[in-house]
């Protein structure tokens, strides 16, 4: 009888212990190629940019860093959710400096869904294309 109750727990904690390890949090790598034809509506800029994102899905703590070239941008926001061909509203902003743009956001639970299915999405905006010059939608690598 101990026997069985000494296996049956011995059981239990291996089975708690898979579980915990199974929740822990993973850092996941993320990318977006934002280009004039990726905006919608579409610009004729020749601009263009690149963004890598880390999300830490423990704190839920976005890091980015942001590059482009050919763009004077007077904001730079995050958007969502939506897909590439659809417009949301801003959920974030970035600062505005020259490139490279970069820093930490935390994003909400609904936000970070919405990162993980592939529905954010960086959008340039300049005094020339005020409702975005250029646009990525952020994918996972």
């Amino acid at each position: 009888m101990r026997a069985t109750i000494a296996s049956t727990a011995i059981l239990a904690v291996l089975g708690l212990l898979t579980g915990i390890a199974a929740g822990q949090a993973e850092t996941l790598s993320l990318t977006a190629h934002l280009l004039g034809s990726y905006a919608v509506p579409q610009s004729k800029s020749d601009a263009y940019g690149e963004g890598e994102f880390h999300y830490d899905s423990g704190t839920g703590r976005l890091d980015y860093y942001l590059t482009y070239d050919g763009a004077t941008p007077v904001k730079i926001d995050l958007h969502g959710p939506a897909g590439a061909n659809e417009n949301a509203a801003s959920i974030l902003s970035f600062p505005v400096s020259t490139s490279p743009v970069s820093g930490t956001v935390t994003l909400t639970k609904a936000q970070a869904d919405s990162l993980l299915a592939g529905t954010l999405y960086v959008d340039m905006h300049s005094a020339a294309y005020a409702d975005g010059e250029i646009r990525g939608q952020i994918r996972k690598q």
